[in-house]
């Protein structure tokens, strides 16, 4: 526990798409720092899971509501939910990612990324921080991606929000610097999720837990980090390189994956 954390911030933390992955890790690892964590998610059997696991663990309250933030009243869901509780930090980290070719996905797709990717993280803004620069404490967490760097064929609407998030964050950070509140946009590469999983890639993904402590450190100490030092080399490689390339190798990288996914959809439908 670290009691410090949580006078820093407050004594509950929200998170969403906490039912797995860099979701999840959150949940434990402000747990582990001393704060209650309050966790949003879709899958509720999922998330009974991640609360039960956090109240065994830490030995420490556990709040979870299951809403679909795509919903044009789950804020006002969330808002009810916290009551009269001392909310400190909000993690923006529930996505949506449909990988594959900008004409073959369908409307309700692209208007889900945007929905969940963007708008929800939006509205959470709005809804606390003011909150938080009022009692002149907290903490504001966004989680964005390496493709927030270039724009990559074959997840378009994906990358692209992405890069949303992360201006927003970086922005916010620049707005609330000196108000006692830490603004802070979390740009994770690979990692190790159920979603790599599902994609079979041939790379080992960054732990998920390891994300989420790199970017609690990181509070206070800039608008956004990249965990992992490989990630930052890459970064700092893509940066230097003509962004025509970039956007070629990705895309190319990506339509791969894309095709590949297309492959193990079929044989499975076919039973091979």
């Amino acid at each position: 526990m670290n009691p410090s954390f949580r006078e820093r911030y407050g004594e509950w933390g929200i998170v969403t798409g906490a039912s797995s992955g860099i979701g999840e890790a959150f949940a434990y690892a402000l747990a582990a720092r001393g704060m209650k964590p309050l966790l949003l998610a879709r899958r509720e059997e999922e998330l009974h899971r991640v609360a039960l696991a956090v109240k065994e663990r830490y030995g420490i309250e556990c709040g979870w509501l299951v809403l679909d933030v795509a919903d044009h009243n789950f804020i006002e869901r969330v808002m009810l939910a916290c009551g009269d509780r001392d909310v400190g930090m909000v993690v923006g980290n529930a996505a949506y990612n449909p990988a594959g070719a900008f004409t073959d996905l369908s409307r309700s797709d692209l208007m889900r990324t945007l929905d969940v990717n963007n708008r929800a993280n939006l509205l959470l803004a709005h809804a606390f921080l003011p909150r938080f620069k009022k009692r002149n404490r907290g903490a504001f967490v966004l989680v964005s991606s390496v493709e927030a760097f270039t724009g990559m064929p074959y997840s378009a609407a994906y990358s692209a929000s992405k890069a949303y998030v992360l201006s927003l964050g970086e922005a916010l950070w620049g707005e609330f610097s000196g108000s006692g509140v830490d603004v802070l946009t979390v740009v994770p590469g690979p990692t190790d999720t159920p979603l790599l999983a599902s994609r079979k890639l041939k790379i080992k993904g960054m732990p998920a837990r390891d994300v989420t402590e790199i970017g609690l450190d990181h509070l206070g100490k800039g608008p956004s980090v990249v965990p992992g030092a490989l990630n930052r080399w890459s970064f700092r490689l893509l940066r230097r390189l003509p962004r025509r390339w970039i956007v070629k190798a990705t895309g190319g990288a990506m339509k791969k994956i894309v095709a590949d996914m297309r492959a193990d959809k079929n044989n499975s439908e076919t039973g091979k």
